[in-house]
């Protein structure tokens, strides 16, 4: 790919075809968007979005700020995630029906929540399987005749500038550097979406809106345990194979590894606890994935999946079902013990697909 193509990605956002007027920013309509920010993204947004976090109650936790936006100017959006960062637990989400596309993805990505007393973070960003992410690439009008050379060198050092500005905010490396170096190699006048599961859980995007299953098979387990295997400790490898090989999107696919195990029939749980313990994972295939399944008196389900080395113990079944009864009223805490039923799905399925009725 010519080093042009590449900076046409971070030179849209610089040069949008978007409206003049600024975002609308304020409270949102919904208890899991506290926060809206609709519209163009413009210069003054960022001084608009502080006020807003500044009159916010310290004791109200997280806030949810919820995305509606074609994009708009790079530099306000840069801006945007400087404060989205300094406030810290301010999670992002692209809410049922919403787009958001080009400066506006990229300030999806700095949704976060504070992890330790020290000030670590970890990102906190949910897109619904009914909504639309993308990150864009259009054209970049250069100029015609003599002055085509003089353009293009003036706009590669503004695209380098873009890029190392984002980069240099971003210190605590919440932006998925895979999902960069993607968005990098896209060609021009094109999208990547985070249309499929393997998107969404290699570069850590929680999903909502979909429907869970209703059953789960000792295949679909495995699957699970793949896709955690994958998008946990091989997802570093960002840049092993060409871009536009539709297989691949961090360097390893599910056919560098055994084939899915189990059969497609319901697992059955006794007094609503399934456990079991499958082999073969990890670097050298040396680990354990332990699966623990429960069930309330809801039927509804309720998955943990824990990676441990082959020679340790890992968690019993008892330990997880005391924790969700525990948790069923904070759902914030509940994330933090149980794994995402979308993790039992092959990762080319389309989010559309999982969709509520």
């Amino acid at each position: 790919m010519r080093l042009d193509q590449i900076l046409l990605v971070f030179l849209a956002l610089l040069f949008p075809v978007l409206p003049t007027h600024s975002a609308e920013i304020g409270p949102g309509s919904s208890p899991g968007c506290q926060l809206k920010l609709e519209g163009s993204i413009q210069a003054g947004d960022s001084e608009k979005l502080s006020a807003t976090l500044d009159g916010l109650s310290s004791e109200s936790g997280n806030v949810s700020m919820c995305l509606n936006s074609l994009g708009g100017n790079y530099d306000e959006a840069l801006k945007l995630i400087t404060i989205v960062l300094k406030h810290t637990n301010v999670a992002t989400v692209v809410d049922h029906g919403a787009e958001c596309y080009s400066a506006c993805a990229f300030l999806f990505l700095a949704g976060n929540t504070q992890r330790s007393e020290d000030g670590e973070l970890a990102p906190d960003r949910t897109l619904d399987v009914r909504a639309t992410l993308g990150f864009h690439a259009p054209y970049l009008n250069t100029g015609t005749g003599t002055d085509v050379a003089d353009a293009t060198i003036r706009n590669f050092r503004r695209g380098v500038n873009a890029i190392a500005k984002l980069l240099e905010i971003d210190r605590r490396e919440l932006f998925p550097r895979g999902l960069l170096a993607k968005a990098l190699q896209v060609e021009p006048n094109y999208l990547l979406y985070i249309d499929t599961i393997e998107k969404a859980g290699v570069w850590s995007i929680k999903l909502k809106g979909f429907k869970p299953p209703t059953a789960l098979t000792a295949r679909m387990l495995d699957q699970a345990c793949r896709n955690k295997d994958l998008w946990t400790n091989f997802s570093h490898t960002v840049l092993g194979r060409p871009a536009d090989d539709p297989e691949q999107l961090h360097g390893l696919s599910q056919s560098d590894f055994p084939e899915i195990r189990g059969s497609n029939e319901p697992i059955k749980l006794s007094q609503g606890r399934y456990h079991e313990a499958l082999d073969l994972f990890g670097y050298e295939a040396t680990n354990l994935c332990i699966v623990d399944v429960f069930s309330n008196e809801k039927k509804e389900l309720f998955l943990s999946l824990s990676m441990v080395p082959a020679d340790q113990e890992g968690p019993k079944p008892e330990q997880f079902a005391e924790q969700v009864m525990a948790r069923l009223n904070d759902p914030q805490s509940l994330e933090v013990i149980s794994t995402p039923l979308w993790y039992v799905y092959s990762p080319d399925t389309a989010l559309m697909s999982l969709a509520r009725p």
